[in-house]
């Protein structure tokens, strides 16, 4: 073998030692650094499942230290893996809860969470069957980035604002219990209701855009009051407000899609008439149907209580049959919801991907 041979084989076989060890440090970063999915309160099922708690919850100690930089810590037991921790935004109660699956109930009575803690009112810990689960009352609405470091799990507390660029609150019509006496209206009601968690659950997924983030008013079958929803909006500074619901009416062969906005409020530029406008084109060409105007809001709307472009639509009228029908196929609602994704697309490309 040749000087030459053997000089090319030491430089293979360092340059290979050289990428072995790098990317066992790149394993062991990852490992010991790794990024934790938060669960979205909206339409998660309860990725944190609620109904195991084996004991009364018991306070979490708090513990100020280091700057002011929005981010705290919470200690986590050692070996404690990355799939084992379940973070969830429950943005509706101002809650960030924190499955630890496996865990023992012994570990967080004492033991805090330590670092910037300026934005937590209220911290528990409680047994549940499968570990622990933290419950963490804020003192606003936040999104979340989370990340574990070896026995720390590091949380970011960020302004809405500062991840996305549009925030949109989507209200579904309805929800609660029906009357001790229902009638044909009542159930009617109680079934439109579930058909705007529907359209509502396929949003996400059809709004393909990183940049707009929606809250949801209601995510299951409850009753939230008027002036609930409508402090969603200031609690996240909402950019825009859609309520979506169904019709009836006495005349059962009336059908189509109608929109509807607040005219005592007039906001220049873009606001409520054509946001409204706009959403209920774009509604009626997804799903084939018939737009049958835009009208104002009544007194009691809840579209009267928003300062932001704010509109409404009814997707449909519940006592037409044939519509009725069409409202409650999974592949119409999936249309429904194709039209409202578009609609807000192009709010954001027209209007506020214009101002960056």
């Amino acid at each position: 073998m040749t000087d030459n041979e053997k000089f090319h084989i030491r430089l293979s076989v360092i340059w290979w030692s050289a990428l072995f060890v790098m990317l066992m440090w790149l394993m062991f970063v990852t490992a010991n650094n790794k990024t934790i999915v938060i669960a979205d309160g909206t339409y998660g099922e309860g990725a944190v499942q609620e109904g195991g708690s084996m004991g009364r919850a018991q306070k979490l100690g708090l513990e100020s230290a280091g700057e002011a930089n929005g981010i705290f810590l919470i200690p986590l037991e050692e070996n404690t893996k990355p799939e084992s921790v379940v973070v969830e935004n429950r943005y509706m109660d101002k809650e960030l809860r924190i499955l630890i699956k496996g865990a023992h109930e012994d570990f967080y009575g004492g033991h805090t969470v330590q670092g910037d803690i300026t934005s937590i009112q209220r911290a528990y810990w409680e047994r549940q069957r499968n570990g622990v689960l933290l419950r963490i009352q804020m003192n606003a609405i936040y999104e979340y980035r989370t990340s574990m470091d070896g026995n720390i799990l590091r949380v970011e507390v960020c302004d809405p604002h500062e991840i996305y660029r549009m925030l949109v609150v989507i209200d579904p019509a309805g929800g609660g219990p029906i009357s001790a006496n229902p009638g044909v209206a009542d159930y009617r009601n109680q079934i439109a209701a579930g058909i705007m968690l529907e359209v509502g659950k396929r949003l996400p997924e059809q709004l393909d855009n990183s940049n707009i983030r929606l809250y949801f008013t209601r995510t299951a079958d409850e009753d939230i009051s008027p002036e609930r929803r409508a402090a969603l909006v200031e609690d996240v500074g909402a950019d825009l407000f859609l309520y979506i619901d169904t019709a009836a009416d006495e005349d059962t062969s009336q059908y189509g899609i109608r929109g509807y906005y607040n005219e005592s409020y007039f906001i220049p530029g873009f606001g409520n008439v054509e946001l409204a406008d706009l959403v209920t084109r774009k509604v009626t060409l997804a799903c084939g149907n018939r737009a049958i105007g835009l009208e104002p809001a009544g007194e009691e709307s809840v579209l009267q209580n928003i300062r932001v472009p704010a509109a409404g639509i009814e997707l449909g009228y519940m006592t037409n049959e044939q519509e009725s029908a069409l409202l409650s196929q999974s592949d119409y609602q999936e249309r429904l919801a194709a039209g409202i994704a578009e609609a807000l697309r192009e709010v954001y490309t027209n209007y506020y991907e214009k101002m960056e």
